[in-house]
């Protein structure tokens, strides 16, 4: 696939943004498995890997491997510049955001974007069913309570409000990109950033 400058015209369907940090013992098993799927869907596609300063190898995992472009951060970063940088230079006209650790369900990558183009939504949230053992006891009443008023501020409903498995329109976001935090509350931002504008 030859390079294509960002600030031109979206020529994929959508760009998967992968944001890797010491994930060599998960990325090449992860970027595998989204391309498995996304090859039996019928969209045209990239994972873009940012890999964000890893000291384990993990960028010379993906490095030619298919459909993969890999942007070097040469620093830890953090995963909101990872994210922003990716964004920035997709090449399609979808982004997806997701981890590179296996813990989102990235085969049905293709079911976000199938929302996007029938409901014509701004942005599809893969809200999660529960958080069970991934936080500490004291920081889900602080968590719910975030959420709330942020349903509060936008009037709107927000099942989980901290999902980095999301889909959005690329032309949609270009404003708000330069709002992301550089950690993981670019995912809080980004969603409060289209509900704020009426981008439902």
């Amino acid at each position: 696939m030859p390079p294509q400058d960002a600030s031109e015209p979206s020529t994929l369907d959508l760009t998967v943004v992968l944001p890797a940090y010491n994930e060599v013992g998960h990325i090449r098993a992860e970027v595998e498995r989204i391309t498995a799927a996304l090859k039996d869907s019928s969209y045209s596609f990239e994972l873009l890997v940012v890999d964000d300063g890893s000291t384990d190898g993990t960028p010379d995992a993906v490095e030619g491997m298919s459909f993969v472009r890999l942007i070097r951060l040469g620093a830890n970063r953090g995963s909101g510049t990872a994210r922003r940088i990716g964004s920035t230079e997709a090449h399609g006209r979808y982004v997806v955001w997701t981890d590179a650790d296996m813990t989102y369900p990235n085969e049905r990558i293709h079911e976000l974007i199938d929302i996007l183009e029938t409901r014509r939504a701004h942005q599809v949230v893969g809200a999660r069913r529960t958080e069970a053992g991934t936080m500490k006891p004291l920081r889900v009443p602080a968590k719910w309570a975030i959420r709330r008023l942020a349903e509060f501020l936008t009037n709107s409903r927000i099942p989980d409000l901290n999902s980095g498995f999301r889909a959005f329109s690329k032309q949609d976001a270009k404003p708000y990109l330069r709002l992301l935090p550089p950690g993981f509350s670019c995912v809080t931002t980004i969603t409060l950033a289209f509900l704020a504008n009426g981008m439902v």
